[in-house]
């Protein structure tokens, strides 16, 4: 599914001109910039210059900003007031486990908490499949697409990097191989070995002020979306 994303879709390139602000005085006053920085870096009309263009970027910055706030309409402003409510310090003290015992270094921090919210696993033990059935031969396109487009594209996807978004824009072009894998799971009773691995980020619990205790943080797994899809299929199914 990659392959086919990487060849269809249109790679964007991230520079100084994406940003909102960049305009052309901007880009005539980073020019000046370029052109002093060759003949001298040190003198006093390349700092004019690289004063002219941080001035000149902040008002542009301030005008963007002052554009949002006049134009916002519903929900925006909720935004709006993220941006101008000040953040909190994110350097908090050691962390504490239950026995008292204190993360000396980040690697005792980690272990610390994979070992409060996770739970040991089996050693990825598989069970004896029952005989394969024919209940593959009931998952139609319709119920595929259905299965990917009621999910949220907001969802946060797995360690393989390919979102709901993306799976829709491969819907878009290549729509039978998304099919195929999705009989074949559901055929053979397994899912990939892949699709079992998540990416764990730990994050705080709501309520949870004292962040030196291990307990006011939690663990959730980020799967992959393409099995999240299947299992909704084989949901449906039963």
């Amino acid at each position: 599914m990659s392959s086919v994303l990487d060849t269809m879709a249109e790679k964007i390139r991230i520079c100084a001109r994406s940003k909102r602000w960049w305009n052309a005085d901007i880009k005539e006053r980073r020019r000046m910039v370029g052109r002093q920085r060759m003949r001298r870096w040190h003198s006093e009309e390349a700092a004019r210059a690289k004063a002219e263009l941080q001035k000149s970027i902040r008002q542009s910055n301030r005008t963007m900003w002052g554009d949002y706030l006049q134009n916002f309409s519903g929900a925006e402003g909720w935004r709006a007031l993220r941006y101008v409510k000040p953040r909190a310090g994110t350097t908090v003290e050691a962390i504490t486990d239950r026995d008292g015992k204190q993360a000396k270094t980040s690697l005792e921090e980690e272990e610390m908490r994979r070992h409060e919210s996770c739970h040991p696993n089996d050693g990825d033990q598989y069970h004896e499949l029952p005989p394969a059935g024919s209940a593959h031969t009931s998952v139609t396109e319709q119920a595929v697409e259905g299965a990917l487009f009621s999910q949220s594209v907001k969802k946060a996807p797995g360690p393989d990097k390919l979102s709901f978004g993306a799976i829709r824009l491969l819907w878009t072009w290549h729509k039978e191989r998304i099919v195929r894998l999705t009989r074949a799971s559901i055929h053979t009773g397994r899912d990939p070995a892949v699709w079992k691995r998540a990416s764990g980020v730990v994050i705080r619990k709501p309520g949870k002020y004292d962040c030196t205790k291990l307990k006011a943080y939690r663990t959730i797994s980020l799967l992959r979306c393409m099995g999240k899809v299947v299992e909704k299929v084989a949901a449906e199914l039963l």
